[in-house]
């Protein structure tokens, strides 16, 4: 029940601090580009990445872990676990990493816009 518990306060906090750059970046930066999106996605990859780093060295905790990672990155943004995944796979097979970024970006975006067109015929 804790690590539920620690997954869903990461989220949460995770999910507001989404919210908020999506609310305020647009009045800094405009809208013509997707800031918010990017910079959540920008920050959610630094930070997985570097708790991955100290995972590897063995300077933080299974529940930490699952805060940080599962729960406010989670919240935040899926792209850093997408990145994640892909940057482990790497080492051992460019073949996984690449068919994993195609099926992520390329058919994630052929179906948002299959989505798109469905719904704007239902």
């Amino acid at each position: 029940m804790r690590n539920v518990l620690l997954v869903m306060l990461g989220g949460a906090i995770g999910t507001l601090c989404r919210y908020g750059v999506s609310v305020a970046v647009p009045s800094w930066l405009g809208t013509t580009f997707p800031w918010g999106t990017a910079i959540v996605n920008l920050v959610g990859c630094l930070i997985i990445g570097l708790i991955f780093g100290l995972t590897e060295r063995g300077t933080t905790h299974a529940s930490e872990r699952l805060f940080l990672v599962t729960g406010f990155c989670g919240g935040l943004t899926t792209f850093s676990s997408f990145a994640m995944e892909t940057a482990k796979v790497m080492p051992d097979s460019m073949a996984l990493a690449g068919a994993n970024f195609l099926l992520n970006n390329v058919c994630g975006l052929a179906l948002t816009f299959l989505g798109m067109w469905l719904g704007a015929k239902i």
